[in-house]
């Protein structure tokens, strides 16, 4: 597994294989590809939750 971003939002960014995780607070809270969809995501949960950094549990928030 290879870090793409080590802070991105609040979130690691992994490459695995040919998915990418966003990890927050220990919990891969997305996986998708391409890496572009993974950001959107993330950007997107940001702005309807309107947390960043926080350690808040996000695993409500539906998985691709």
């Amino acid at each position: 597994m290879k870090t793409i971003y080590e802070n991105y939002r609040g979130f690691k960014i992994n490459k695995d294989d040919s998915t990418y995780n966003a990890i927050h607070a220990d919990r891969i809270i997305f996986t998708q590809s391409p890496l572009s969809q993974v950001l959107d995501s993330i950007d997107h949960y940001i702005d309807v939750t309107g947390i960043s950094d926080s350690s808040e549990d996000l695993s409500a928030f539906p998985q691709n």
